[in-house]
């Protein structure tokens, strides 16, 4: 009979959420959402009729963690009862002296590995899960300097940074090289650290990514993946969806538009395809406003920001302003104008610059000016 476990990684408890455009009583909604998305970890599990929970670290964010942050856990494990879940620590939730993991009682069901070298505990005859915890927030210690050992099945459980396919920006706590899960005698690598799922058959390797979406790279379905392990050694994977929330990138095009009104409205157009059936209130959007425009529009980041989100209900609205002034120079310079003497000035000093860097130098002098003469934003690059 095959044995069952659901695994997953990367909750991030009490994360901020602020870089995603989430703040006040919206990000509050977040962090409770990541509780709710623990909580339906544990019904599949109970409805797959799986023994086992595993956990690839960054369960939760250390710094933010607090007694009740521990409390909570404590008391959904012990709900989840007879299924046991084991917890493999990440650079985010490690084994520091000042831990929850070290200063909660946890139930019986519940097992944290606290070794920064891989640690054996039985899970049925024959079969063995092998788990280790960071312990502090930079280890850059391999995780297979122990390989394992003993006859039956063997199962590793950390968080690490596979080398091959290291995302863009990802640290490399806990560094390997997949083919090291087989020539470590492991039948299958249940990993964290990387939030985007991957299933790699060929060198036993799975990362579940994040179960709901943390940053706005990690678009799509999300969830646990189910495990199944049997006798043989075959292993077989089923990837869930259970995300609630979802995140959305969009780029707006507003380099037609006349006037205020008319950019604000093509802001709201785009967030809206991009939106399309999903729920608004569970959104966070990031839209990049981009073209070149008169100077003559005055639009704020902030103004956009409140704009969408009245506009569509989505609950977070993230806007980068990637706008550049559309300008008629020869007609600026004719101007008997505050705005005409500048520009004056700054293109006869273009007319005579000698290299590359003073021109960029006085072009930028040039785009900063229009806009705050405008009282325009200015889209800093």
């Amino acid at each position: 009979m095959s044995y069952r476990l659901l695994h997953f990684a990367d909750l991030h408890l009490e994360r901020a959420f602020s870089q995603v455009g989430c703040r006040g009583a919206v990000a509050k909604r977040r962090r409770h959402g990541l509780r709710m998305a623990l909580r339906a970890i544990g019904n599949a599990a109970g409805e797959h009729s799986c023994n086992a929970v595993t956990i690839g670290g960054d369960l939760f964010e250390h710094e933010r963690a607090t007694l009740e942050t521990a409390q909570f856990l404590a008391q959904t494990f012990a709900s989840w009862q007879p299924i046991e879940v084991f917890i493999a620590p990440g650079n985010h939730d490690p084994v520091d002296p000042s831990s929850i993991y070290l200063h909660q009682d946890w139930p019986s069901n519940v097992h944290i590995f606290l070794e920064e070298t891989l640690t054996p505990v039985a899970l049925e005859d024959g079969l063995t899960l092998w788990g280790l915890g960071h312990p502090g927030p930079r280890w850059f210690g391999s995780p297979f300097e122990r390989h394992a050992e003993g006859s039956g099945l063997h199962v590793a459980l950390f968080h690490g940074a596979e080398q091959s396919s290291v995302p863009e920006g990802k640290s490399m706590h806990g560094p390997f090289h997949a083919p090291q899960i087989i020539d470590s005698g492991f039948v299958a690598a249940l990993c964290g650290h990387y939030h985007g799922r991957t299933i790699n058959t060929e060198f036993r390797l799975v990362y579940p990514g994040s179960p709901e979406p943390l940053t706005f790279d990690e678009a799509g379905e999300k969830g646990p993946v189910l495990v199944e392990i049997e006798p043989s050694g075959a292993v077989h994977y089923t990837p869930l969806s259970s995300n609630q929330w979802n995140v959305l990138s969009v780029v707006a095009d507003v380099g037609d538009a006349l006037n205020t009104t008319a950019l604000l409205e093509r802001v709201v157009e785009d967030a809206r395809r991009s939106l399309g059936s999903r729920d608004p209130e569970s959104t966070s959007i990031r839209v990049d406003v981009v073209g070149s425009v008169d100077s003559a529009i005055t639009v704020t980041t902030a103004d956009i920001e409140q704009f969408v989100r009245d506009s569509t209900d989505i609950a977070a609205v993230l806007i980068r302003n990637r706008l550049s002034t559309a300008v008629d120079l020869a007609s600026l310079r004719t101007e008997l104008t505050a705005r005409g003497t500048f520009v004056r000035s700054i293109t006869q000093q273009l007319d005579a610059a000698s290299n590359e860097q003073d021109r960029r130098i006085l072009e930028d002098a040039l785009t900063y000016g229009l806009h705050a003469l405008a009282g325009n934003e200015i889209p800093l690059r």
